[in-house]
């Protein structure tokens, strides 16, 4: 062989191994993210389930209840060298109880083996009072996850407020909304206590597909109408009805799409 190609074979060798090298590199990337996202995921997963989990168990307080049952409860959910420290409560009275309500996540952070899940709390005791716990949380790939302290509890933050988000269509002046009244009254009161989809005909459009509530409901009255747009309208309403069976009042907060024909005003449709 001629010494002088040797250089260039070489170089041609090294540029062919580059290469399958950058053609591996494509194709392996996006498998170890999608799999590494996918581990992820599911420890996030597993560590808000155990904490919440846990919280359900560790504020429910019975003054009857014996420590070893309370162990029990807690025991599948507790590192076993944390479990003493985690587990003990004391109550002046036998009579005391709470009762966990419901939990609610708001936030996550950390990855990998530990987590700080921060959970917002209902109890009753009897009286409902709500917390805020935030609980560490220890994981282990294969072999799940471990609170490793008792909760934090904090006083909730108030609650956001949720902002208006509008229609963005132009307000109703007052003599049309006065105009529309009366049949939107006769649209609610037809579909809170009629049984026949023909009972909502002088109401609706032709193209709204609306089933009655069987008389599930009954109509007391509307409080509030607003309206924006030109036509098509949008509606909101806020009215008050009575349930049937067990006759408690409540408010019910509807959109209506509303459109005028001939001076008369039909709803095509109903969101909350």
């Amino acid at each position: 062989m001629d010494m002088r190609l040797l250089p260039k074979l070489l170089l041609w060798i090294m540029l062919t191994i580059s290469c399958l090298g950058t053609i591996a590199s494509f194709v392996q990337p996006e498998q170890d993210l999608s799999a590494t996202w996918l581990q992820q995921s599911l420890q996030q997963q597993v560590a808000v389930e155990t904490a919440a989990g846990f919280t359900r168990e560790w504020m429910s307080w019975n003054g009857d209840e014996l420590p070893e049952v309370r162990q029990v409860r807690l025991k599948p959910y507790v590192s076993p060298d944390k479990l003493a420290q985690v587990v003990p409560v004391q109550t002046e009275q036998k009579t005391n109880r709470q009762q966990v309500l419901s939990t609610e996540l708001l936030s996550l952070s950390g990855n990998g083996a530990h987590f700080t899940v921060r959970l917002r709390v209902i109890v009753a005791n009897p009286s409902r009072v709500l917390w805020e716990a935030e609980v560490q949380v220890w994981m282990q790939t294969g072999q799940g996850a471990a609170v490793t302290a008792p909760p934090l509890l904090r006083l909730p933050q108030t609650p956001p407020a949720v902002p208006d988000s509008g229609t963005g269509g132009e307000t109703v002046s007052s003599e049309v909304k006065q105009q529309m009244r009366p049949a939107i009254e006769s649209f609610l009161k037809a579909m809170c206590e009629s049984k026949e989809k023909s009972s909502l005909l002088n109401y609706v459009s032709a193209s709204a597909n609306l089933t009655p509530l069987s008389g599930r409901l009954h109509f007391l009255s509307l409080e509030q109408l607003e309206a924006t747009g030109t036509g098509p309208y949008t509606v909101k309403v806020t009215f008050s009805v009575q349930e049937e069976t067990t006759g408690f009042r409540v408010t019910q907060i509807w959109r209506l799409a509303v459109i005028e024909e001939n001076g008369k005003y039909f709803v095509g449709g109903v969101s909350s």
